[in-house]
């Protein structure tokens, strides 16, 4: 079962999903259930502009919100972690 499934379920989605190479896949998939009338879906995804999804899938289709820094992770004691290696942004889709 592909774990984005969810959007079936609830109105309001938020989803970060792995940042491998299907990541284009989760964004089409957040595009067009976003699309959807009374859906919200929040996408938290690495600010590639650079993409091919992000232009079909985000660009001109998604508010978008670049994320200032880098994102930063804590271990389950809170102590911080490395941040990440890329700049982040959230795409959000209202349908």
């Amino acid at each position: 079962m592909w774990g984005i499934s969810v959007f079936n379920e609830i109105p309001l989605v938020f989803l970060n999903p792995p940042y491998g190479r299907t990541l284009g896949k989760w964004v089409e998939k957040a595009y067009r259930e976003g699309s959807k009338e009374d859906t919200t879906v929040v996408l938290l995804i690495p600010a590639r502009t650079d993409t091919t999804y992000f232009h079909e899938y985000i660009f001109g289709k998604a508010e978008i919100r670049f994320l200032r820094g880098r994102l930063k992770f804590t271990d389950e004691n809170g102590t911080a972690k490395d941040a990440a290696p890329f700049p982040s942004l959230i795409a959000i889709y209202r349908g």
